[in-house]
C-alpha cells in the first residue's frame, strides 16, 4: 500500500518534471545576460506556457487532495519575480493623469494580410487619434505616409527624424531631440530617438526605441518544418532569437549608458522592446517602473503574431517620480502589435 501510494505521488508530479528544465533556463534567463550566455533568451519567450502548464497541474493536484500541489505551489512561489511581469489582476478603474503617452508599432501602416492600402492607413490613422495621447511614439513608419502626414496636422510638435521609422509626436513643445545611432545595429534597428518635451506640469524626456525584433516569423517556421522536420526547424529558430538576443542586450548597455548621465529629466521609455516580461532586458530595466505591472490587467499581450501566444513586447516604462493613474492596450486588426496608452501624473511638482 506504502508502494502504491509513494508511486501514485511521483506520477502526479510527472508535469512538473518534465516542464522543470525548461521552467529553470527561463527563470535563469531572467537573471543572466545573452551576452554571454544566449542559450537561456529563447526560453523566456515560452514562460507564458510553462506558467499555465504549472498552473493547471497545480489546480489538478488541488482538485485531488494529491500532494503535488505544493511542489507546484512551490515552483509558483519560487518563479514569482518572472510571473509577476506576465500577470496582472489590478481592479481600479483608470484615472486621467496630468498627460497621456502611447505607443504603437504600426507595421508600416498596413495590414497583416492584403488590404486596400488607402482604406487601410485611414482606418489606422484614426485609430491612432482615437489614443487621444498627448505624446504619442510610432515605430515602423513607413517615410512620408498619408497616416504620417495626417498625425503631423494633428500634433504641432513632432521630432523629424523619420527614416529610421521613429517618430515621436507631441501636444506640448519639444524643448531638444537627438538620435543615437545603435553601436550594435540591425537592418532596420539602428538607433533611438528621444525628446525633451515641456508638459504643463513639467519636463520629461521621452524616448522612442525599437530594439531589435527576433528575426522569428511563424509562417517560416510552418515552412521550415513542412519541409525540413520540426527538429531543424526548432534548432533554426533557437539560432535566430539567441543571435538577435545577444544584440539587443548589447543595445541595452548602450541605454542604460547613455539613461545614466547626471541631470536628465524624468524618463520614460515608450516602444517596441521585442522582449519579454520574463527576459534579461526587463530585469535590467527594472531601474524604471513597468507601467502594465502598476495598472495592468491579465496577459496584456501586444504582439498578435505567435499562434496566440501572450507576448508583451511593447512598454511603457517610467521614472519613480511619474505614478501611472490608468493603461489600456487597445485590440485592433490591422498592425501585428497592439497600442498601449497610460495616463502619468506627478508624484511632485517638477520644474525646467
Amino acid at each position: 500500500m506504502a508502494r502504491s501510494k509513494y508511486l501514485r505521488f511521483w506520477l502526479s508530479l510527472w508535469p512538473h518534471l518534465v516542464a522543470l528544465p525548461f521552467t529553470a533556463g527561463a527563470s535563469l534567463g531572467f537573471y543572466f545576460s545573452p551576452n554571454p550566455i544566449p542559450w537561456l533568451a529563447p526560453l523566456a519567450l515560452a514562460w507564458p506556457v510553462l506558467l499555465l502548464w504549472h498552473g493547471a497541474w497545480t489546480l489538478w493536484a488541488a482538485s485531488q487532495f494529491k500532494a503535488s500541489t505544493l511542489v507546484g505551489l512551490l515552483l509558483l512561489a519560487l518563479t514569482w519575480p518572472q510571473t509577476r511581469g506576465w500577470v496582472h489582476v489590478h481592479t481600479g478603474s483608470a484615472e486621467d493623469g496630468d498627460f497621456r503617452v502611447a505607443t504603437w508599432n504600426v507595421h508600416q501602416w498596413r495590414n497583416l494580410t492584403w488590404t486596400d492600402q488607402a482604406v487601410t492607413e485611414e482606418r489606422m490613422q484614426q485609430a491612432a487619434l482615437d489614443l487621444h495621447a498627448d505624446i504619442l511614439a510610432i515605430q515602423e513608419n513607413r517615410l512620408n505616409s498619408g497616416p504620417q502626414r495626417s498625425l503631423q496636422a494633428w500634433y504641432p510638435f513632432a521630432t523629424p527624424h523619420e527614416d529610421q521609422g521613429l517618430l515621436i509626436f507631441s501636444q506640448y513643445p519639444i524643448k531638444q531631440w537627438n538620435f543615437e545611432p545603435f553601436d550594435a545595429s540591425y537592418p532596420g534597428h539602428r538607433g533611438f530617438v528621444w525628446a525633451d518635451i515641456q508638459t504643463p506640469n513639467g519636463l520629461v524626456r521621452v524616448v522612442n526605441v525599437h530594439l531589435v525584433t527576433t528575426t522569428f516569423v511563424t509562417r517560416e517556421a510552418e515552412a521550415e518544418t513542412d519541409s525540413a522536420g520540426i527538429s531543424t526547424s526548432v534548432l533554426s529558430s533557437a539560432n535566430k532569437l539567441t543571435r538577435t538576443a545577444k544584440i539587443r542586450a548589447q543595445q541595452v548597455d548602450q541605454l542604460l549608458t547613455w539613461a545614466s548621465t547626471d541631470g536628465q529629466p524624468p524618463l520614460i521609455w515608450l516602444g517596441d522592446f521585442n522582449d519579454s516580461p520574463t527576459s534579461n532586458t526587463a530585469y535590467r530595466l527594472r531601474g524604471w517602473k513597468d507601467s502594465f505591472e502598476e495598472m495592468g490587467k491579465g496577459f496584456g499581450s501586444t504582439y498578435r503574431g505567435l499562434w496566440g501566444i501572450p507576448l508583451r513586447i511593447d512598454w511603457i516604462l517610467h521614472d519613480a517620480s511619474l505614478q501611472a493613474k490608468g493603461l489600456k492596450r487597445v485590440e485592433q486588426a490591422d498592425s501585428d502589435h497592439h497600442p498601449l496608452w497610460v495616463n502619468l501624473a506627478f508624484n511632485v511638482p517638477n520644474a525646467e
